[in-house]
């Protein structure tokens, strides 16, 4: 990363690596949705704004067309929240995380 300008290279790569990881991995969970949205969201908008802009619209020409599809979708997550599936929904209605029972 240090090669386009983002110093120090071996932090800024390791930051977006683990936030890519770790957020798509709790986003496929469910888990925390928003929070772990929001950081693939900004390490998109940094991708977004730093690498691909200024180099036309599309992906052929290493443009910012998919990046942009990317953040989109990250920001309604933001937005919209993890769904009925998610396990945030799962722990917090089953008494998980509040030390409570609920009878089926």
């Amino acid at each position: 990363m240090a090669s386009s300008g983002l110093n120090p290279g071996f932090l800024m790569a390791l930051l977006a690596g683990s936030a890519e990881f770790f957020g798509g991995v709790a986003l496929m969970l469910g888990i925390l949705a928003r929070l772990s949205a929001t950081m693939t969201a900004a390490t998109m908008a940094v991708a977004l704004f730093w690498g691909h802009w200024g180099k036309g619209f599309f992906l052929s020409d290493h443009g910012s067309e998919y990046a942009l599809a990317l953040l989109s979708a990250k920001v309604a997550l933001v937005l919209m929240g993890g769904g009925r599936y998610a396990l945030d929904n799962y722990f917090l209605n089953s008494g998980f995380l509040t030390g409570e029972r609920h009878e089926p």
